[in-house]
């Protein structure tokens, strides 16, 4: 039984089906919030969400019977416990009969997609690796925003005091310069007083939307990089642990057979 769950959790087609089975949630859940659905179909849509969520539950603990005698391994992996605990939800006393809390659970299962595409589970460790850079990146950021924002009060409070009239609208004025969203329409009006304004707003668009966008994009790329590695060389040692339980239960098997041979030649003399 154990070799079956183990061929059948790590077959293709299985984790296809898995896959497949997540994304048809996700459209169950879609389709509940439409009310004229839900009062036609509302039937039907709720047969499938428990088909789904018996599915998860099968398929959580085939992968924990696929562990042997040591099921307890399935919680050391993080997206092991992360799917245990988004199926396990469901089944928490009081939860059904909160519908809000339930919907919210059922929407949950959608995230299930990044444990089962190994792609998806890149780019999140990824981002989870790349978070600590992220950080001194956005203290750079934060620097770079109040220089500008006392700045801009300074220069363009009395000029224009609904966007630079104080440090927080300055603020707000330069985060939406840095979406780059009808950002000219300031500097416009700045420069109708001051003509060199423009090299105060083209200045800040240099250094924090070019500068500071690509730094990030850069340190996301490399921590993918990175987490692409760590992923393959955490599957290399996976399979070679793979080979040598097979390696270890041959021996065994073979060991076993000797003491029967043994046996049966010791009992026939």
């Amino acid at each position: 039984m154990v070799e079956f769950a183990q061929r059948l959790t790590q077959s293709n087609p299985f984790q296809r089906f898995i896959i497949a089975v997540i994304i048809l949630n996700g459209i169950i859940v879609g389709m509940e919030t439409y009310p004229g659905l839900m009062s036609r179909w509302g039937g039907l849509l709720e047969a499938l969400d428990r088909l789904c969520l018996a599915i998860f539950t099968v398929e959580i603990a085939l992968r924990i019977l696929a562990h042997g005698r040591r099921p307890w391994d399935f919680f050391k992996g993080g997206w092991n416990v992360f799917d245990f605990i988004i199926v396990g939800a469901a089944y928490v006393p009081g939860i059904s009969e909160q519908s809000t809390l339930l919907r919210l659970i059922r929407l949950l299962r959608v995230l299930r997609l990044l444990s089962a595409l190994p792609s998806m589970q890149m780019m999140v460790a990824a981002l989870v690796h790349s978070i600590p850079r992220i950080g001194q990146m956005a203290l750079l950021a934060s620097l770079l925003f109040y220089v500008y924002a006392v700045a801009g009060t300074t220069l363009f409070g009395a000029v224009d005091p609904q966007h630079w009239g104080s440090l927080h609208l300055s603020l707000l004025s330069l985060f939406r310069t840095l979406t780059l969203e009808d950002w000219t329409d300031l500097m416009y009006t700045a420069m109708e007083t001051y003509p060199w304004a423009w090299v105060y707003f083209v200045s800040f668009v240099l250094l924090a939307t070019f500068i500071i966008f690509n730094m990030l994009i850069g340190i996301i790329l490399n921590s993918m990089e990175e987490a692409r590695e760590k992923i393959h060389q955490e599957r290399v040692e996976q399979a070679g642990n793979a080979d040598l339980d097979q390696r270890l239960k041959k021996v065994k098997e073979a060991l076993a057979e000797l003491e029967r041979e043994i046996e049966r030649r010791s009992q026939g003399n």
